[in-house]
């Protein structure tokens, strides 16, 4: 299967190359904060089962776990990664790094630990760089694990008043028809003896418990776990010709998709307080790694969408668009902070930017090179200028945060 993936075609729409830097920049430190990449879907095969009629195709992995092609996409990315960081002059040119060049940390799942090994195996083939694993795997590591820190009744009340006005405010409705109509919910298992049974908002509620992720329970949970292993599959470019049992076949449906598990996403991990709370281990990482003069040149934190999307949402950006992907925080997809050097004034910039394989890359398993790229885009930090954060504006963003 490797082989065969290894030898598609070079094609891809990625559109934007590798960042030019800015007159006179130069690249003095890089912490990747990555998702894992393509895996069989995570939601319980029950659930899943009972909301269609239909059968599911097969997976030759565990429930969460990476697949192959996970694997050779990843080690896609880390050669590309890998490439640019050499050529921007952060790594050795050709030697194999050594601690202080590079350091890799990832949760103590097999789809991140395995992700996390298959980017080191792209960036520096033939050199053993081991990857960091805190806890036993299967265990959630707690700089990864997106669960409520702060235990008080107030903070719980806000944050679920939050989302149910985060909710309110999403015009989801349309979407969840179209799920509903792909997956034939009213003629499900879970919609045995009820005879108006339907996909709705009205029945979602929410909880904010300490030591527990954000949860939602309902229709749109339901919804955005049918959703994620619609987009798994995609990605598996398991059966082209029969995606959705043969009724997936538009933009507008993919569009529609997106929605519900985006919005989902931000309605439990994209509201302010909730974010600065859930991300909170994870911003003073990235905040001692940019201060520490004795830190790696390269980090790479592997972990998840939840991860990356609480990050953005405490740092204030969520208005954000990835040309070529349908989801905001997408398998593969590094959020990457970037400490920049003008050489002439010596002063420093911190910028953010996404680094992400288009949905066609996925699919397709096209090869990341620097003719035919990722996708790039610049995130602006709210509050700093367009061409980065100063040290001292960014870590007034996350100090805040941290606590």
């Amino acid at each position: 299967m490797i082989a065969l993936l290894l030898a598609l075609s070079l094609a891809t729409t990625a559109a934007t190359a590798a960042p030019v830097p800015m007159q006179g920049d130069q690249l003095e430190q890089v912490v990747l904060l990555s998702r894992h990449n393509l895996r069989a879907p995570v939601v319980a095969s029950g659930a899943l089962a009972n909301a269609t009629p239909e059968r599911w195709p097969g997976w030759d992995v565990a429930s969460g776990e990476l697949t192959t092609k996970g694997g050779v996409l990843e080690v896609y990315m880390g050669r590309y990664i890998g490439q640019w960081l050499r050529q921007a002059q952060l790594l050795p040119p050709s030697d194999c790094p050594q601690p202080g060049d590079f350091h890799a940390h990832a949760n103590s799942l097999q789809r991140t630990q395995a992700t996390a090994q298959f980017f080191v195996a792209g960036a520096f083939p033939g050199c053993h760089v081991a990857v960091e694993q805190r806890m036993p795997l299967g265990t959630m590591d707690p700089l990864f694990n997106p669960v409520i820190h702060r235990d008080d009744a107030a903070f719980r009340a806000r944050a679920v008043s939050a989302m149910q006005q985060a909710l309110a405010a999403s015009d989801l409705a349309p979407a969840l028809s179209v799920v509903e109509a792909i997956s034939r919910y009213p003629q499900s298992a879970a919609c045995k003896g009820r005879s108006d049974c339907h996909l709705m908002l009205a029945d979602t509620t929410f909880n904010a418990e300490p030591g527990k992720e954000p949860r939602a329970s309902g229709s749109l949970a339901l919804a955005s776990g049918l959703v994620d292993a619609l987009l798994m599959e995609h990605y598996q470019g398991s059966s082209t010709s029969r995606e959705g049992w043969g009724r997936l076949n538009t933009e507008g449906q993919w569009q529609a998709l997106a929605q519900i598990r985006n919005r989902y996403q931000d309605i439990l991990f994209g509201t302010p307080e909730v974010a600065r709370d859930v991300a909170g281990p994870l911003l003073a990482r990235v905040d001692a790694l940019l201060e520490d003069p004795a830190s790696p040149k390269v980090s790479l934190l592997v972990g998840h969408d939840s991860n990356i999307g609480s990050v953005l949402a405490a740092l204030g950006i969520s208005d954000y668009s990835l040309p070529g992907q349908h989801e905001k925080t997408p398998i593969g997809g590094l959020l990457q902070f970037e400490r920049w050097r003008d050489r002439h004034r010596g002063e420093e910039r911190i910028r953010l930017a996404y680094v992400y394989p288009t949905t066609a890359q996925l699919r397709d398993a096209l090869p990341l090179t620097n003719a035919q790229p990722p996708g790039r885009v610049a995130l602006r930090v709210p509050g700093c200028a367009a061409q980065g954060c100063t040290v001292a504006e960014f870590q007034r963003l996350l100090h805040p945060a941290a606590r």
